[in-house]
């Protein structure tokens, strides 16, 4: 082995990992280092080691990168919540960049890997704030937890959380306090407030407010009435059910407590009724970069009939559904069917059906009945399209593939399988979605191959 743990060594940062780790190879050995930049030179104390890769704790930077900056937030080396504050947001997209072209690797042909699609300064662009309560010596804390833990870090203002989650944050800590609410203890399985999520419209116009409690017992009338009367733009505050032993944020059940059971936000000219438990991206002015490269790589033109997979309350369909001849939706969750059902009526779209179900199931279903789609967009979750999905979409066989993804080694492992069987792509467009953090958005084009 190349080095040992707890002894002290000195190396140039030479790559990242998809984590936004600086690598360090001694004689050929992989170390990765949290916050070393690339080619910085530096001293690190090996505190992990395997046989095939080690960790290192950075002790002192010998040669500093013009890209490292001091991270703009307090919280920064504590929260697990951002993973590459040390870096200018240049070198953040261009990490993105490497992150996905390094993935790109995998595949038998070379691609043009474009720069990094960015946001402004990448600060304060989340629309929803998943908060965490908790009662420590005797004081309510409200935060985000430390990385890989349940070690909540209690905090007053968020760098990435949009200004109102920061400032309804703080005031819905005052009220929790001030009505004495049971807080719930998830070692004990014991007391009531588990979570508070905030969500906002991209201009704040619409504000929802969820409680997450452990049981359905409702102690927040007081706390309703004072935030409705202080924020008009309150338009949702729900009490969400979760009395469940379990990591999972969110239950199924719902108790409207004011106004209605959802948000409405406007996205591409389209809106859209954003419920508690909706998908919807967190970042606005990303999404709409997003799905406008999405739409413009499908260089449509008119006549076309295009499947929306994964399409959740039918953001990216219903964006599109006005440039196409006819939109099919389809959704495995049934309440966000529903939704995407209501956002078509609610934008007056009347070219797009949606189906709840697998969206292999429903394809095959579809071809049966004769509808050959042009064009189908796959936006999958993090693990990527099943094997069964991708081998029905071969057999569907439509001209175009446009791939939205979240996770560039899933992209690239369900590329090579498509690229296996007659498909090609030329490029792959990065997005910067969640700035701060080393998450990553990618879209492409995959067009079916004649020969």
């Amino acid at each position: 082995m190349a080095i040992t743990k707890n002894n002290y060594y000195e190396g140039t940062v030479v790559d990242y990992t998809h984590e936004g780790l600086g690598v360090i190879k001694i004689d050929g050995y992989p170390v990765f280092i949290q916050d070393a930049l690339l080619n910085e030179s530096i001293r690190f104390k090996a505190i992990k080691v395997n046989s095939k890769f080690g960790y290192g704790k950075l002790i002192d930077i010998i040669n500093k990168s013009e890209n490292r900056i001091e991270p703009p937030c307090p919280y920064y080396f504590q929260c697990g919540g951002c993973q590459i504050q040390s870096m200018s947001y240049e070198e953040q997209l261009e990490f993105k960049r490497i992150v996905v072209k390094n993935n790109m690797r995998r595949l038998p042909i070379d691609l043009l890997i474009h720069p990094t699609v960015g946001d402004n300064d990448g600060n304060y662009y989340r629309n929803k704030s998943q908060i965490p309560v908790q009662m420590r010596d005797g004081k309510l804390e409200m935060g985000f937890y430390r990385e890989r833990s349940h070690d909540l870090i209690n905090i007053d203002h968020c760098l990435i959380q949009k200004d109102i989650h920061n400032e309804l944050m703080l005031r819905t800590k005052e009220l929790i306090e001030a009505e004495n609410i049971s807080i719930y203890d998830e070692k004990k399985h014991q007391g009531l407030l588990r979570h508070v999520i905030i969500r906002s419209s991209h201009d704040d116009a619409q504000v929802q407010i969820t409680f997450v409690t452990n049981g359905k017992e409702n102690v927040f009338r007081n706390i309703t009435n004072t935030l409705a009367a202080e924020y008009p733009n309150i338009k949702s505050i729900v009490q969400n059910i979760n009395d469940r032993k379990t990591n999972v944020i969110m239950g199924r059940e719902n108790k409207v407590r004011h106004g209605e059971p959802y948000i409405v936000d406007t996205l591409l000219g389209k809106q859209f009724k954003i419920r508690t438990n909706s998908f919807y991206q967190v970042n606005h002015r990303q999404t709409e970069k997003l799905y406008q490269l999405a739409i413009d790589a499908a260089e449509l033109k008119g006549d076309e009939v295009i499947v929306d997979t994964y399409c959740g309350i039918g953001t990216i369909g219903l964006s599109v559904a006005d440039k196409v001849k006819q939109l099919i939706g389809i959704e495995i969750v049934e309440s966000a069917v529903l939704d995407a059902r209501e956002n078509a009526k609610l934008n007056n779209v009347e070219n797009a059906t949606f189906y709840q179900g697998a969206s292999e199931d429903v394809m095959k279903e579809l071809v049966v009945d004769g509808i050959k789609p042009d064009v189908v967009f796959v936006d999958p979750p993090r693990k990527g399209c099943h094997t069964d999905f991708l081998e029905c979409l071969i057999e569907v066989s439509p001209e175009k593939i446009i791939y939205v993804s979240c996770n560039p080694s899933t992209l690239a492992r369900d590329m090579k399988y498509l690229m296996a069987n007659g498909y090609t792509a030329k490029e792959v467009r990065p997005l910067d979605m969640f700035p701060q953090t080393n998450h990553v958005e990618s879209v492409v084009l995959l067009i079916k191959v004649h020969k």
